[in-house]
């Protein structure tokens, strides 16, 4: 089998196609990663190979100078899938945007699966523009589509009527480098902060900045928890907290994963919050939230703590990871820390039994292994 994946923007910032791409070459299977521009100078792989596209996105072009960058690198991408597909192969496409940036015509002719980071009912090449991708018929069609979450996989399967239920595959991180608890950390910024807390325990949120993921209230709560606590910001995004007056605030930028693990391996708590906004991607997108983060601190046995949303409160409730904040008022945060303290133990060791009881490269496997039963 030789598997072709399919990722529009920078892997490195994208652990799940990082994940998939170390699993695949643990099951020494032949793949081809067409990819735009990224550092792959400190990736060896022996079965891995990098394709990379001559891309070139700004957030600012205008939509008609995206859609004509659709259609030059959806040639690029047709022309390298022409070189490289033979009889046995898969293209596996990883995300919504790569979907755009398809042959749909010459895709629907191949065995492909479709792995949907986030939850839209409508796939639109551009959000301005009124037409739209015809998404159930090219979910129909994939040998398998593939999703974060259980709920999603529900919804999508409601939206799109599709047969099967999507195949839930947890944002888990998979590398092939070992990062123990309180690990040395390369990074020297990020190690000259961590070392200046002097011990604290760190009240860690990583991930995007953004009005979905609010954060204001909690680091004016951590101030209030005294010199003991710090509320530690790790992202690749502008720090748009960097004028919150706050003692106990310290801001990381972007490390290179899966190096940002070290940086993670030294926390308390870890912090999760999202709200629905309208966007491109479903308001739900955000109630049922599938984060890496989520299996990022439970690799550390870190508690967790986030606001009141279904697809946190399910998995805290039955996982015994974490507590959910009724609201975002500074009463209702300072209930959930106290809460966590209290029952911290128990909270490490059922985060850290989360992480250990899924495997990640058994569930590729299975993936795999449902298209060749499609063959038969």
């Amino acid at each position: 089998m030789k598997i072709i994946i399919v990722h529009i923007g920078d892997i490195l910032k994208y652990p799940p196609v990082m994940s998939l791409i170390n699993a695949l070459e643990q099951l020494k299977i032949d793949t081809v990663v067409v990819t735009t521009k990224s550092d792959f100078n400190n990736m060896r792989f022996e079965n891995v190979l990098f394709k990379v596209l001559d891309y070139e996105y700004e957030r600012n072009h205008s939509p008609i100078l995206k859609m004509i960058n659709i259609i030059k690198y959806r040639k690029q991408i047709s022309n390298i899938i022409d070189d490289e597909y033979i009889n046995n192969s898969l293209i596996w496409i990883t995300y919504n945007v790569s979907l755009k940036h398809m042959n749909i015509g010459k895709l629907l002719k191949h065995k492909y699966v479709l792995q949907l980071m986030e939850l839209s009912e409508n796939i639109r090449y551009y959000r301005k523009f009124p037409f739209k991708m015809n998404a159930p018929k090219i979910a129909y069609n994939a040998e398998i589509v593939v999703v974060p979450e259980y709920n999603r996989a529900h919804i999508l399967q409601a939206w799109w009527d599709l047969e099967r239920l999507p195949f839930i595959l947890p944002n888990k991180p998979y590398c092939n480098i070992s990062i123990e608890r309180n690990s040395y950390i390369q990074d020297d910024e990020a190690r000259n902060v961590i070392e200046s807390l002097n011990n604290k325990k760190i009240i860690l949120y990583q991930g995007i900045l953004s009005k979905e993921r609010p954060l204001e209230k909690l680091i004016k709560v951590v101030e209030d928890l005294g010199d003991d606590y710090a509320f530690v910001v790790m992202s690749d995004r502008e720090n748009i907290y960097k004028n919150i007056h706050s003692n106990n605030f310290y801001f990381i930028p972007f490390v290179v994963p899966p190096y940002h693990l070290q940086i993670t391996s030294h926390a308390y708590i870890g912090i999760l919050t999202y709200v629905p906004v309208k966007g491109e991607f479903s308001p739900l997108n955000s109630l049922y939230c599938a984060p890496n983060k989520i299996y990022e601190y439970a690799k550390f046995g870190i508690p967790m703590m986030g606001n009141d949303i279904p697809g946190l409160k399910f998995l805290f409730s039955t996982q015994h990871c974490g507590i959910c904040f009724e609201d975002f008022t500074e009463d209702s945060m300072h209930l959930a820390f106290n809460e966590i303290i209290r029952d911290y133990e128990n909270l490490s060791k059922s985060s850290y039994k989360l992480y250990e009881n899924l495997n990640y490269v058994e569930k590729v496997e299975q993936i795999l292994e449902i298209t060749r039963m499609n063959e038969n």
